[in-house]
């Protein structure tokens, strides 16, 4: 009996070895091509980073052009040396501006040529065309900075339209164009990136406005060989070739040696650009494994123990794959989802909303939009607390999921709004039979969990827009429109959109008449909140907040009559009156020993006026306030909507000595690549981050990643709407430096700001 029970253990663990094995051998196999995938992303990753530094180059140069439009080489090569072109980027061979050159101008260009030569001149010193012919146009290059003494150095002649002539289609489109030479006398290989510039730093939106505006072009020459190298440094055995798509034909760029049997992983760099890396994997054959071999010999002898060893490693590791699975389409998802209810965000709902469009175009299929505002949600908010409000909003999102079909789309854009995306067959009947649906299942009273008394009754109001637009926010616009109006006819309804809704609201017009002659009248006045150190919560200075006492209306809110003075451009003179109110008041407090900072809220007009820097520069100069004490608070929404000129403007502002801050940080989208450009001093990381850090973790992790960028970035940080105690030991704890909040200080009048102060500085 022993014989055989030691026999079947035999057998048994001889039948484990060989399946540990095997699983051995495909798991060397998986860690190879693991190990090939993350050096491919690894690649790929130093590739994409060092095409977007050089692109960032090609904008500064554009910038410098802009600014310095008839600055000499010499100046030129100046400052490519202060941005450290040459040690920031080892690729980088020359930085080049380029001008288009008609015939009729040739003669006058010649004669700047020869007396700033941007290079070598031909014989006898004299301007020579290379290569020589008479064209209708030519584009030579006016200034050039190169690395030492660079072998691809030509003659100051150089028609580069005659050797390269689609950067006049660049001219036109407006895009970058890219293309290949060599250096001459050599086999080096390099990557010319040119970059049409016009006037105003903007791309103008017609062909014949880009050719009015038309500058000339900005350009760089790097060496792909030793950007190649460079990615590939701590990857032994990898080969990658760089392809880029930008221009009229391929460009294709190699190092490394690819070995027989070699696979291959191609990764879009985006741009027109692809890397594609290849590398030998291991095998996933038991004999051919080392490894493999070894655990199967010595598993003869030690079966059993191998088994269950195999067996918990393997399990082990499957369980780690599983849990960074799973946790990686957890952020995924709560990058575009809403963390409470589960439905897409604004960002997914726009993004649905246009795939909604593009459909309606392609198929000619009904659509509709519906914009939904929960009547009296603050009620419950006050009533019940912000746990019942949350759980009610998540009970209307799950009713509005229930009544549309799958392939529609409910979101919510934040706070008690909701929008519900509806075409194809939802629409078969309708979208006022939808419409009535949503307001029949949201009617049913609400229960909530726990002793809050008996259940709540609930309405919505219901703004819908039918039909194609040209874009989604127009589309959530009219939706929008048609909801406030069903706002004003007694809520509990839904309302169609109707074009009179824009232009012929009488109540509009009235409160536009009105603001027109508010600060004539001396309606307009400013309040003061507040903002403290986080961990000495001492006061640091104030935010100006503007309200307006209209005679009959009473205080209107600034979300009310701000939208409406950008609008009707009277949001440039209001915007005057603050900045010159806010600095005058500081200097009041400076004088009196005060000496905290004022913030001040910049709008898009503002930032986008001519005088603006001009107007910044007088109010500080006309009430004695230092530089330093002013910020100027600008959201990251209007920032990036002329990222370029908006750069060249904060530049301007910035050379003045005030501070920047990008306001409600977190809540638009912006490029890491421009956030870089732009001269910032502190981001206010946006109310709606704040709101739940203190009892979920998926918010703490959100604060968390915003406050440690604002770190990285050696920006100062600072948390708005601040209310709870719990909200303010968890910024501490993550070491956000200043905040404000009804935590702290609700907005308040100078007289009380003063009391305020005093009171601060005699605890002090």
């Amino acid at each position: 009996m022993w014989g055989v029970i030691a026999s079947l253990l035999a057998v048994g663990g001889v039948a484990g070895t060989v399946f540990a094995a095997r699983s051995v051998s495909r798991s060397d196999a998986e860690k190879s091509r693991q190990a090939f995938g993350q050096a491919s992303s690894q690649v790929a990753s130093t590739l994409r980073l060092a095409i977007a530094r050089e692109k960032d180059l090609v904008v500064s140069a554009g910038v410098f052009e802009l600014e310095n439009p008839n600055a000499s080489s010499i100046a030129f090569g100046r400052w490519v040396d202060e941005e450290g072109a040459f040690r920031q980027y080892p690729e980088l061979e020359g930085v080049a501006t380029i001008a288009f050159v008609p015939r009729s101008r040739l003669h006058a260009f010649e004669l700047r040529a020869e007396a700033n030569p941007v290079g070598p001149l031909g014989p006898h010193g004299l301007f020579a065309i290379v290569p020589a012919g008479v064209r209708p146009y030519y584009c030579f290059a006016t200034q050039a900075a190169l690395r030492g003494e660079a072998p691809n150095r030509s003659i100051a002649g150089g028609d580069l339209c005659a050797s390269a002539p689609q950067l006049i289609d660049s001219r036109d489109s407006g895009q970058g164009y890219a293309y290949a030479a060599t250096v001459p006398h050599s086999k080096t290989s390099l990557l010319n990136i040119e970059t049409p510039v016009y006037r105003g730093g903007g791309i103008p939106a017609t062909i014949a406005r880009r050719r009015a505006a038309f500058l000339g072009w900005t350009g760089i020459v790097v060496l792909p060989q030793v950007l190649l190298d460079t990615a590939l440094q701590g990857h032994p055995g990898v080969a990658v070739a760089l392809h880029d798509t930008s221009g009229s034909k391929v460009l294709a760029f190699t190092a490394g040696r690819a070995s027989h049997g070699a696979v291959r992983m191609s990764i879009n760099l985006q741009n027109g650009s692809t890397a594609e890396t290849y590398a030998v994997i291991g095998s996933a054959g038991v004999f051919a494994n080392g490894n493999s071999r070894a655990l199967l010999v010595g598993g003869i002898l030690l079966s059993a123990v191998m088994f269950l060893l195999a067996l918990v490693l393997l399990t082990g590791r499957w369980r780690a794959l599983r849990l960074v699975s799973e946790k990686t389409e957890q952020l995924s998802f709560q990058a575009m989802h809403d963390t409470l209810t589960g439905l897409p965000n604004r960002a997914l709902v726009l993004d649905r909303a246009e795939q909604m469009l593009a459909r309606a175009r392609r198929q000619d299929t009904p659509i509709a939009t519906m914009f939904i505002d929960v009547d009296g949600f603050k009620h419950v908010n006050d009533t019940f607390g912000h746990a019942a409000g949350d759980q009610f909003l998540q009970i209307i999102a799950a009713r509005l999921s229930s009544v549309v079909r799958e392939t529609d789309t409910v979101g919510r854009l934040g706070g008690d709004e909701f929008v519900v995306l509806v075409e194809g067959e939802t629409m078969s009947a309708g979208a006022e039979l939808v419409a009535e649906r949503l307001l029949t299942v949201l009617r049913q009273p609400v229960e909530f969990d726990g002793a809050l008394g008996r259940p709540q009754s609930c309405s919505v109001s219901i703004g819908v827009a039918v039909g194609q637009r040209s874009t989604a926010d127009e589309l959530l616009r009219d939706a929008d429109l048609a909801m406030y109006q069903a706002k004003q006819a007694g809520k509990d309804r839904y309302v169609l959109f109707d074009e009179s809704m824009q232009t012929d609201s009488a109540d509009r017009i009235e409160l536009d008449t009105d603001l027109r002659d508010a600060l004539a009248n001396d309606q307009l006045y400013l309040l003061y909140q507040p903002t403290f150190d986080l961990q000495t919560q001492a006061v640091t200075g104030v935010e100006a907040l503007i309200r307006w006492a209209h005679p009959d209306r009473g205080v209107v809110a600034p979300d009310v009559f701000i939208p409406l003075a950008e609008e009707n451009a009277m949001i440039i003179p209001i915007g005057r009156w603050v900045l010159e109110q806010a600095c005058q008041q500081a200097a009041a407090w400076h004088a009196t020993g005060h000496t905290i900072g004022m913030s001040v809220n910049v709008s898009a007009r503002q930032l986008e006026h001519d005088e603006f820097v001009a107007e910044v520069r007088d109010a500080l100069a006309d009430n004695g306030l230092p530089p330093h004490a002013l910020t100027l608070e600008i959201t990251e929404t209007v920032l990036m909507r002329d990222a370029t000129a908006a750069a060249i403007r904060l530049r301007a502002l910035k050379a003045l000595g005030v501070r920047i801050a990008i306001d409600d940080f977190g809540t638009g989208y912006s490029s890491l690549a421009y956030l870089r450009q732009f001269p910032v001093d502190a981001l206010k990381i946006d109310r709606s981050f704040i709101t739940g850090i203190s009892s979920s973790r998926e918010a703490s992790a959100l604060m968390h990643t915003l406050i440690q960028l604002g770190k990285a970035l050696g920006l100062e940080t600072l948390g708005e709407g601040i209310e709870e105690h719990a909200q303010l030991e968890q910024l501490k704890h993550e070491e956000c430096d200043s905040g404000q909040g009804f935590l702290f200080a609700r907005p308040l009048d100078v007289d009380a700001v003063t009391r305020f102060l005093d009171r601060d500085h005699s605890k002090a």
